[in-house]
């Protein structure tokens, strides 16, 4: 069997993994290849893949607990680990899944006590432009190297320090941007604060990650709402600086996989209906942020 080998990015996370075809079967040492990877690189992707919904399932299963989706309205049907991220309508003109998805910079799950570690993203169609090049490109920002790269003196005044997030702060980020679509009301257990630490610790790389959005965190915990807002906007735009970020250019059968304790993302609505993207992702679970 072909070693596979991996492909990094010009940039502080992201890379290719190649030589792996998932629905052939994957040994443990390929599993471990995949793994080691994605906790070095924050985001891989595997091309060619040509999976079934309990493919994609079993695979991502093998990195730990699948978790289904706060809405479970857009879930593919018999797969309740699997959700649609997707502009497709179905025959009354409603979404069959995610519209919104992703766009404005955010880590999957962190309004969650227990936020999701992984995610994986896998496409069955991709919107193209008139000449065929891929629209709808995904984003990402290494957590990681930003924390990494900040002044000493402002780790030293951040670390320790524990921030509010919510699932109804990133609803409203989404307004506030008009690109909230159709989405369902959020129920009273979904609208729930959590606290995590604003500087968390990745659980298996030891890495310090930089853990706040401007789409999820309220408010740093006892600090004067101008000031907890000063910070909230510095971290989140260090984050996402040029320098730190990797962008994604879909192909159809392209599983992308991302580690959202080391990485932001961002997905591009660059595209509209006719053109349509049907993708399917599974999360799997994290541990408590420490």
């Amino acid at each position: 069997m072909t070693r596979p080998t991996v492909v990094p990015s010009d940039a502080p996370l992201g890379a290719e993994i190649r030589g792996v075809d998932i629905a052939a079967g994957i040994d443990a040492d390929t599993l471990r290849i995949v793994h080691d990877a994605l906790h070095r690189h924050k985001v891989v992707v595997l091309r060619d893949q040509r999976l079934t919904p309990a493919m994609q399932a079993t695979f991502c299963g093998r990195f730990g607990r699948l978790e289904p989706h706060v809405l479970p309205q857009y879930l593919v049907p018999g797969h309740a680990d699997l959700v649609r991220v997707s502009n497709v309508l179905d025959d009354r003109g409603e979404p069959i899944g995610l519209i919104d998805a992703g766009r404005v910079w955010h880590s999957d799950g962190q309004f969650l006590e227990l936020p999701n570690l992984y995610s994986m993203l896998y496409a069955l169609e991709v919107p193209r432009d008139e000449h065929g090049a891929p629209l709808g490109a995904t984003c990402f920002a290494s957590t990681a190297h930003a924390y990494a790269s900040l002044p000493e003196s402002t780790r030293r005044r951040i670390d320790g320090l524990l921030a509010v997030n919510s699932l109804a702060a990133v609803y409203a980020t989404l307004q506030r941007s008009n690109l909230a679509t159709r989405r369902a009301p959020l129920t009273d257990a979904q609208k729930r604060e959590v606290e995590h630490p604003l500087v968390r610790t990745h659980p298996s790389t030891g890495e310090k990650c930089l853990y706040v959005s401007r789409a999820a965190t309220l408010r740093i915990v006892g600090w004067p709402p101008s000031e907890s807002d000063a910070l909230i906007d510095e971290l989140s735009a260090w984050i996402v600086r040029d320098a730190f970020v990797h962008t994604h250019r879909w192909q159809e059968g392209d599983l992308l996989m991302w580690d959202n304790c080391g990485s932001q993302h961002l997905a591009i609505g660059d595209y509209a209906l006719p053109q349509r993207r049907l993708m399917h992702r599974a999360t799997v679970g994290g541990s408590r942020p420490h």
